[in-house]
C-alpha cells in the first residue's frame, strides 16, 4: 500500500498535457483531491477537500474531470 509520502508532487511544467485536471492523492487523514494545474488542494464551497474516503475523493476527482455533455450550454 502506497503511503503519504510516496507520491511526488510534477511540476505542471513538466507534466505531459492531459484532459485530467483532478487528482487524488493520500494523506495524513484519508485522500485529497488535488487541482493538477495549482498543486493544491481543491477547494469546494470555502471546504477543502481533504481527509476523504478513498470513495468519494475518487467520485469528486471523476465528476470534476468529466467534459460537458454539450459544449454549446456554456455560459458566457
Amino acid at each position: 500500500m502506497l503511503g503519504f509520502r510516496d507520491f511526488t508532487p510534477v511540476s505542471p511544467m513538466l507534466r505531459p498535457p492531459t484532459d485530467t485536471r483532478f487528482d487524488i492523492r493520500p494523506d495524513p487523514a484519508g485522500f485529497s483531491v488535488r487541482d493538477l494545474a495549482t498543486g493544491e488542494t481543491l477547494i469546494i464551497a470555502k471546504v477543502r477537500q481533504c481527509g476523504l474516503s478513498r470513495e468519494d475523493a475518487e467520485h469528486t476527482a471523476a465528476v470534476l474531470n468529466q467534459a460537458p455533455d454539450d459544449a454549446s450550454r456554456t455560459t458566457h
